[in-house]
């Protein structure tokens, strides 16, 4: 059980992290406007989702851009709630969460 409970966390934590970092490099780039390719923390952020471009990117290439990012954010959402569900039913009654 701790090794299922482990990798439940682990995916949480991926979505929780691809999520925030794709929310923070909008948030940034909404701010910075034109210069946010000098900025290093858009850098980062930018590195960090540079994989969720890439799946978004692999959606049909008949649907738009926004469709295609917007089906990668439901698509990582879903992720997290999975992972919070299969942790929360691991925990349920188990020593190993407390």
């Amino acid at each position: 059980m701790p090794e299922s409970l482990l990798l439940a966390r682990s995916l949480k934590l991926l979505a929780e992290i691809a999520l925030l970092a794709w929310l923070g490099q909008a948030a940034l780039g909404a701010l910075l406007g034109a210069g946010r390719d000098r900025n290093v923390v858009y850098g980062l952020f930018r590195a960090v989702t540079s994989p969720l471009r890439w799946v978004s990117g692999r959606w049909p290439t008949g649907w738009s851009p926004r469709v295609r990012t917007s089906l990668t954010v439901v698509l990582l959402l879903l992720l997290w709630i999975g992972a919070l569900a299969w942790k929360v039913s691991l925990c349920l009654g188990a020593a190993a969460c407390r």
